[in-house]
């Protein structure tokens, strides 16, 4: 499950959405057992984030639990942000006597996902602002309902980003199978009496098919145009103010924004995982869980594949039998031994032969070589695609204050003042950067950019 050699797709998500895939992970999901369990009971393992999309791991416990975070006036309270070094833009986050504050310190295991949360951040300040004005700017939010300030902003920066999640990354990474009738399986569907909490079979192996889109680089801007992925893991974590060289550009990362350079695909969705997770740090380990030792398993797929393991996750094999009977997927979704053991980039199907599992085969696995066959590596499979878009959708309907729940699944965007002094939608990752002037250059990067552009 490993690969040595770039293997970037050309129809692949673009590499933003592999770390906004990431960020949607922290938030649904936060399990800090050590990798020796006990796993006695999943179900009963805690989750210490909400099974929401709320993005509790930006706003912690709010002013009144995690004041750190906070400064302004009472009741319209915006996020402190840190500045980069020596210039001093506004793309980082605070940092007060050598230590980093942030709702949830996973978000720092690579600085790709640092700056993104930078990004939500000044989301929610930009939010405050625009409703703050005598006349706020922001078109069409008649359903926020009353609160101060700050709840108006919170309510109206989580909505969107739960729209943002459903309409702008679901259909980037699902299969046109499943996606094309999503509504149909919805109604099918019986919301939880009992409350809702995360499947672990999409915490412990769907939800983890990001890993295989990791890159062993990165081109950040013109000064930076490979960044290894063990830089930019220690960047992340380092409690210092991030130097203006590694600022980086969104527009390498998604489409529809100046770059300097190429904008970047993904790597494809499959059994191969770059080099560099195969051998994480132990101040990278931490972030996620406990350690026991410092000899502690350093590979993120072997990690994986054991976790799933021990907390007794049903095979691939079972899953897809599960779902068959359900009428969810066709007989032909299933994967047969011989598309197992197939090696295709990596001699991992083979192994799997070896080792006696194409019958038997670990849910994670499986389900990344499902996206290899059935998804051609640019998507998840039917079966990943349905424990991915089934468990996000419950999280959407089961939440008792997002947008689905209060004003239904058709809300419609309101309209935010952009800086170009245009009233435009929020509708994806883009637009948010877009609003909250992330999508500047350092001066030489945007006098390249500009070179680019014809006259």
């Amino acid at each position: 499950m490993r690969y040595d050699v770039e293997r970037e797709g050309t129809l692949t998500p673009r590499v933003g959405y592999t770390y906004f895939g990431q960020f949607v992970g922290h938030d649904l999901t936060h399990d800090s057992t050590p990798l020796d369990g006990p796993y006695l009971n999943p179900e009963l393992t805690p989750n210490y984030r909400t099974s929401y999309l709320d993005l509790d791991h930006i706003y912690g416990g709010g002013p009144q639990e995690s004041p750190n975070l906070y400064e302004g006036e009472t009741g319209a309270e915006v996020f402190k942000v840190g500045a980069t070094t020596p210039t001093g833009y506004l793309r980082d986050l605070p940092i007060v006597n050598g230590a980093i504050l942030i709702g949830d310190t996973r978000n720092l295991i690579n600085l790709i996902l640092r700056q993104l949360h930078v990004v939500f951040l000044k989301f929610h300040n930009e939010a405050v602002r625009q409703l703050s004005t005598k006349f706020p700017t922001i078109i069409g939010i008649e359903n926020l309902d009353s609160g101060t300030i700050f709840e108006q902003a919170q309510r109206l920066v989580r909505w969107h980003y739960q729209w943002i999640v459903r309409h702008d990354f679901l259909p980037r990474i699902l299969h046109p199978s499943v996606w094309n009738h999503r509504w149909r399986i919805a109604r099918q569907r019986s919301k939880p009496k009992d409350g809702f909490s995360i499947p672990i079979e999409f915490s412990l192996a769907a939800f983890r098919f990001g890993h295989s889109m990791v890159r062993n680089a990165y081109g950040l801007n013109c000064r930076q145009k490979r960044v290894e992925l063990a830089e930019l893991m220690a960047l992340g974590q380092n409690p210092s103010s991030l130097p203006d060289d590694f600022i980086i550009e969104w527009g390498r990362f998604f489409d529809g924004l100046p770059a300097s350079g190429p904008v970047a695909s993904s790597s494809y969705i499959d059994s191969s995982i770059a080099a560099p997770l195969h051998g994480l740090f132990p101040p990278t380990l931490r972030l996620c869980n406990r350690m026991e030792s410092s000899a502690d398993v350093a590979s993120l797929p072997v990690r994986t594949l054991l976790r799933g393991a021990r907390a007794g996750l049903p095979s691939g094999q079972e899953v897809a039998d599960a779902l068959f009977k359900q009428g969810v997927i066709k007989a032909e979704d299933r994967l047969t031994s011989s598309q197992l053991t197939r090696d295709t980039c990596n001699p991992s199907g083979s192994v799997l032969r070896d080792i006696g599992l194409e019958q038997n085969t670990p849910l994670f696995y499986y389900l990344l070589k499902e996206a290899e066959i059935s998804g051609f590596g640019l998507t998840l499979g039917p079966i990943g695609s349905y424990i991915v878009g089934e468990a996000i959708q419950r999280a959407l309907e089961a939440d008792p204050e997002g947008y689905m729940s209060v004003v239904g699944p058709d809300w419609k965007l309101p309209l935010w003042r952009f800086p170009n002094g245009l009233d435009e939608q929020v509708s994806s990752v883009i637009r948010i950067i877009r609003l909250v002037g992330d999508n500047q250059l350092l001066p030489e990067c945007e006098a390249k950019w500009r070179s680019f552009i014809p006259a």
